[in-house]
């Protein structure tokens, strides 16, 4: 026996409130006398008593109460599995980028199939099983269900995503099987914290999937920019002892890099390249083959070598130097025009159109340019490509929810539109949950908003790293190629197409994506390679790239699964097998039970004790 919520327990609190008000109303008993002072108002005589008068109606009441909590508790007894009816079983399957490795074996997810498909067939035909699967999210795959070709389908369909596999994920999909009376675990690994839920200590089996490979992996690439500075191609040996692999990076068709090269035990390398003669593409892969192929491959891209006009409005001078240098770092290519808005006439700019705009603190609304950037815009710019959003008033500093937590300078609250991504979030109350930094696409095209104020020096403050990252990252959202995008997998991809678009995977597949009332379309690429979304007779390309260093080294895979000391390796015969039968019914039907039996008894006291007693 035991309980599924221990914690639940605290709900026994409950017979000492019980003691409490049986204490306070049998301390003073009120006793009826006759007067004759019919006017006049007087104390009534009691008798004080030490101890409570315990009678059978408190006795029903601790028992209802212990029923309750023990309900809530989870109570539960073990009893041998009924052949009758067979034991609810569950199979969680993990299904992040690990699981594609090949180690020799063969892919680690059709190993995990086939093991699972044995427990299948080894089982009874009475019990039922549920398929769960995890990788960024939990998903059912089967509900419960005893049809063995049901759950053969099921299982068969799985595919390994090139996406990490998250704790929270695994957590979830634990939850999701949290009633059954086994749950089995296949996965390559799995986080020592996973099994410490007591509740599952007991009914969890795990299923180590795969044994230790040598696996390669491209860490970054940085482009570099055309004609002026070299790109860098890092990449990181995962495995304990030396391993070749042969490099290739090229940019338009254009071989920029081909090296071979032997990498150290647990080394990481950048490796130079270029510079790039123009913009474009850069595509960067490994030859030669290894255990996981998702990480093997990375793209990047490269600003247009050609000038480009950008626009600084700031009435402060000192924003106006630290946004000029935040443009020329992500593009040196850019032309700045630095000025104070007090002094801004359309008529200097007539004609002109340029490729960015910053407003800090303002709006120019005849200025005309591909891209706009609000820097802690004022309330009054509603009027602006801004529509939709809202901007409240000033509040004080806010702070970047990630692990540095650094402060974002005074904010104005404000809540964007649908059409809007944000870029960084708030940990504090100040602004909304949309966030400190968002991109869009509108009518008039790509727009940004960054809601804390930049003076001070705020981007430059080594101390406050957040801000200037989230400058960057809008910055080049709004400079990027229109039709052309690199991104993570498993991250949320956005874009205008007013009557949907038609998505080509790097596998050939075809998927229809409905646009939202924004107008816009929204998908998840789960693989690496090029997207192709065509909506409105245009085509744009989404190249995913995937890397995750828990992931991608493959040879902690058995470390971390031995040190799970609550694991088990296989099942336990069936006729040895104890299933957990949850008591809540029985114990709510005793509660029930005493409630009915408490009312009949003061049902029939009523006439002896009087309305006041009842």
């Amino acid at each position: 026996m035991g309980f599924l919520e221990p914690h639940n327990l605290l709900w026994g609190i409950s017979f000492a409130i019980l003691i409490a008000i049986y204490l306070r109303s049998r301390s003073r008993h009120t006793l009826e006398v006759s007067s004759l002072m019919l006017f006049d108002r007087a104390p009534a005589p009691a008798s004080r008593i030490r101890h409570v008068r315990i009678d059978p109606l408190f006795w029903l009441e601790v028992a209802t109460l212990g029923a309750l909590t023990l309900a809530c508790a989870g109570f539960f007894v073990r009893t041998a599995a009924s052949p009758a009816h067979g034991r609810a079983r569950a199979i969680v399957f993990a299904l992040g980028a690990a699981m594609r490795a090949d180690d020799g074996s063969g892919v680690r997810l059709e190993t995990a199939k086939r093991q699972a498909l044995k427990l299948i067939d080894d089982s009874s035909d009475r019990d039922e099983f549920t398929i769960i699967c995890y990788g960024l999210d939990a998903e059912l795959i089967s509900p419960p269900t005893t049809d063995r070709a049901v759950l053969r389908k099921a299982i068969s369909g799985m595919h390994a995503m090139e996406v990490p596999a998250r704790r929270a994920a695994l957590a979830a999909a634990l939850l999701r099987a949290h009633s059954s009376a086994e749950i089995h675990l296949f996965a390559d690994r799995m986080p020592a914290d996973a099994a410490d839920d007591p509740a599952l200590s007991s009914r969890l089996h795990f299923h180590r999937v795969g044994a230790p490979a040598d696996n390669l992996a491209i860490v970054a690439l940085d482009p570099g920019f055309p004609t002026t500075s070299r790109g860098r191609l890092t990449v990181r040996n995962f495995s304990r002892h030396p391993h070749g692999c042969e490099l290739v990076v090229d940019n338009a068709g254009k071989e920029l890099l081909h090296r071979s090269l032997i990498l150290a035990p647990r080394e990481q390398i950048a490796l130079p390249f270029g510079p790039l003669e123009n913009g474009g593409l850069v595509h960067a892969r490994i030859v030669t083959p290894d255990a996981l192929d998702a990480d093997n491959e990375r793209y990047a891209v490269a600003p247009e070598n050609r000038s480009a006009h950008a626009i600084v409005l700031s009435s402060d001078s000192k924003v106006r130097d630290d946004l000029s240098r935040v443009l020329l770092a992500v593009n040196p290519n850019f032309i700045v025009r630095a000025q104070d808005p007090g002094g801004f006439k359309p008529s200097d700019i007539a004609g002109e159109r340029y490729a960015l705009a910053v407003m800090h603190d303002c709006y120019a609304p005849d200025l005309r340019a591909d891209a706009t950037l609000f820097v802690y815009p004022p309330r009054n710019a509603s009027g602006s490509p801004t529509s939709g959003v809202t901007i409240s008033t000033t509040s004080g500093a806010s702070r970047f929810s990630s692990v540095a937590n650094s402060a974002a300078g005074a904010t104005r609250s404000y809540a964007i539109a649908g059409w809007m991504t944000p870029i960084a979030a708030s940990s504090g109350p100040e602004t909304s949950a949309s966030g400190l930094a968002a991109v869009g696409d509108s009518a008039m095209g790509p727009v940004g908003l960054i809601g804390f104020d930049v003076r001070d020096h705020l981007l430059l403050d080594p101390d406050r790293l957040d801000a200037l990252v989230a400058t960057v990252d809008v910055v080049r959202a709004l400079t990027a190629a229109p039709d052309l995008r690199i991104v993570s997998t498993g991250t949320y991809v956005s874009m205008p197409a007013a009557k949907g678009a038609e998505i080509q995977k790097p596998n050939g597949a075809m998927e229809h994506v409905t646009s939202d009332e924004f107008g816009r379309i929204r998908f998840r690429p789960l693989e690496t390679g090029v997207y192709r979304v065509r909506a409105g007779g245009r085509t744009r390309l989404v190249y995913a790239n995937y890397y995750d260093a828990s992931e991608s080294d493959l040879s902690e895979s058995a470390s971390a699964a031995q040190g799970v000391s609550r694991a088990t390796h296989a099942t336990s015969p069936q006729g040895n097998v104890r299933q957990i039968e949850p008591l809540g019914w029985l114990l709510a039907a005793l509660a029930l039970l005493a409630l009915a039996v408490e009312s009949a008894m003061l049902i029939r006291r009523a006439p002896r004790w009087g309305s006041d007693h009842v």
